[in-house]
């Protein structure tokens, strides 16, 4: 009798004390996507089991999974990492329109002609895109609802956008020379006119999104 009730303290004290003192605990791995991705294969398999009836094979299972929330964040966004590794490669990227609720936009797509944009397939450089923005596999050009991915010469782009900032920077002096010279008005280049004709130029840092 007495030893039945020692063994009944025992186990008692294993179960209100938790692990006894001074064994060493092993010690446990930081979570991986892997992991994390299996256990919620079984998490979703234990609370849902007719998804293991789906024919089709299930995409939260598939190398394109980026996680819950994450999919429709930005639909027209190439990750910094890949527009760093064509820019590498000498490849500038761009969207234009090439449609509006699907009527065909001539206008644009002849003005992304002529400053050389030229489409892009999801099977061009070396499938770098491929499955980004459309299904995986498929060799068309890359479209997402009316905007195209056109393509050139990270060099071209470049001169384009120097030219863009002579024309920027034109603008603003040809302002500043008909304030120092007068404007074409009657006593607009009078000495009390001209002292008064000042341009202040400040500087702001604008956040260009990717």
């Amino acid at each position: 009798m007495s030893d039945q009730i020692t063994n009944e303290a025992v186990v008692e004290r294993k179960r209100r004390g938790g692990w006894p003192r001074g064994k060493p605990r092993a010690g446990r791995a930081a979570p991986t996507p892997e992991n994390v991705r299996a256990a919620t294969d079984r998490v979703m398999a234990d609370k849902s089991p007719m998804l293991g009836k789906m024919k089709a094979r299930p995409n939260w299972e598939s190398e394109d999974f980026v996680g819950v929330g994450v999919d429709g964040v930005d639909r027209l966004k190439v990750s910094p990492e890949k527009l760093a590794a064509l820019h590498r490669d000498g490849v500038a990227l761009q969207w234009v329109t090439k449609t509006v609720r699907g009527m065909e936009q001539p206008r644009e797509l002849s003005q992304m002609t002529k400053g050389g944009w030229t489409p892009v397939h999801q099977s061009d450089f070396d499938g770098l895109l491929d499955g980004l923005f459309m299904s995986k596999g498929t060799d068309d050009v890359i479209t997402v609802d009316d905007c195209m991915l056109v393509a050139r010469p990270s060099a071209m782009q470049e001169k384009a956008r120097e030219s863009e900032r002579k024309e920027a920077n034109y603008a603003v002096q040809s302002t500043e020379l008909k304030f120092k010279n007068g404007v074409a008005v009657h006593g607009g280049d009078h000495p009390t006119a001209l002292s008064g004709n000042t341009i202040k130029r400040t500087m702001e840092q604008v956040r260009i999104p990717e």
